[in-house]
């Protein structure tokens, strides 16, 4: 129990106030923490009732901005990466030059090894 309660309680017992009284007091204290509650949760229902909403509008607006800006960096990118890359090869193409090998028959290499041999032998 409360402390307001044991004081009307005690009250009553000690006869300082009658019993009616008492019921009187008690009512009142019953009601008051009652429409304290009462209070309370229609406070918080008006709060939550009144939460500012937001402007939707402005959210996809602002959304449909950040889609597009970060489009806008990935393109850039992706040109700048195709641009280095082909700069790149051009470069290497220009650095380079082009040798003509033909492909060697391994006949050829031992014959060659063995004129060679035989020239050795005759000197």
């Amino acid at each position: 129990m409360t402390n307001e309660r044991m004081m009307i309680l005690e009250m009553v017992k000690d006869g300082k106030i009658t019993v009616d009284d008492g019921v009187k007091l008690l009512n009142a204290i019953s009601k008051s923490s009652s429409s304290n509650f009462d209070d309370f949760a229609n406070d918080i229902k008006y709060k939550i009732n009144n939460i500012p909403r937001p402007n939707s509008q402005k959210i996809k607006q602002n959304t449909q901005a950040f889609f597009n800006k970060t489009e806008e960096i990935f393109d850039d990118f992706t040109k700048s990466v195709k641009d280095f890359f082909n700069t790149n090869n051009t470069q290497q193409q220009d650095n380079n030059q082009t040798i003509n090998i033909n492909p060697v028959d391994q006949q050829d290499i031992v014959d060659n090894n063995q004129n060679n041999n035989e020239n050795i032998n005759k000197n």
